[in-house]
């Protein structure tokens, strides 16, 4: 549990996180494994992203929480295969340099502002290549206000600020490799919240996105009302939220049956 707390909160978190029932979780793991072989359908093959409709574009964005609500900004340029070219190049270019290649597709896509921006990025790297890519989203890590789930992890954020928003999605990665290194939670990626080792990308999305809610709903029970606390949604459906899964009980059902 996070050590960047008073001790006496963070003994209240550490109940509360043993409490968690990790398996409830695997549903979510299976879709978020399911929403990447969707991505890779239209984004794992060069060829294939040049030949993206207005439709299909619209449809991979509506997946994506940091642009669903601004797909239509997003890709309004898609008619002259800007915003294609932008895509290819971030997966697929030439530049060896990843936060180059991030820096050139947050300047082709100056429809949504730079933060929103690397969380797109970051949303079409895991999900396209989620053995070799990893999230980021400002639940992960803020570096505006310097909070998230990896600063309370690794008790402050001085292992993930960056000179760019490139070399912190660079430091948000070694980060959450350290942060999931911790014997005690190995077997979560191993087989307890993912059924196959191909899985473990999206074992680890579940188990920071969980470890940050719990960590919400902790600090509401010990800081304010019961009565308020009563109003947050049950943990996993706030986990799906926070992942941009849908949250009605059809989500609940495993895709893969």
């Amino acid at each position: 549990m996070p050590a960047a707390v008073e001790p006496e909160l963070r003994d209240y978190l550490q109940d509360a996180f043993e409490t968690i029932e990790w398996r409830e979780l695997q549903p979510i793991v299976r879709e978020l494994s399911k929403k990447s072989e969707r991505t890779q359908i239209l984004l794992r093959a060069p060829e294939r992203i040049e030949a993206l409709t207005a439709q299909e574009i619209e449809s991979l964005l509506e997946q994506i929480p940091v642009a669903r609500r601004q797909r239509s900004q997003v890709w309004h340029d898609a008619d002259d295969g800007a915003f294609n070219r932008a895509v290819a190049s971030l997966l697929h270019g030439a530049e060896q340099d990843l936060g180059a290649r991030i820096a050139q597709f947050l300047a082709e896509t100056q429809a949504i502002n730079p933060a929103k921006g690397v969380e797109l990025a970051g949303e079409l790297l895991h999900f396209t290549f989620p053995q070799r890519y990893w999230l980021w989203s400002r639940w992960m890590y803020n570096p505006e206000s310097r909070t998230g789930v990896l600063p309370l992890l690794l008790d402050g954020d001085k292992e993930l600020r960056g000179d760019s928003l490139g070399q912190t999605y660079l430091r948000v990665g070694r980060a959450i490799v350290m942060v999931t290194q911790v014997e005690d939670a190995k077997w979560l990626f191993d087989g307890g919240l993912g059924a196959t080792p191909q899985d473990r990308p999206f074992a680890i999305d579940a188990f920071l996105a969980t470890t940050y809610a719990a960590y919400v709903y902790g600090v509401t029970a010990w800081r304010l009302t019961r009565e308020f606390h009563k109003v947050l949604p049950p943990l996993p459906r706030l986990v799906r939220r926070m992942l941009g899964l849908k949250t009605s009980p059809q989500s609940t059902v495993d895709s893969r049956q």
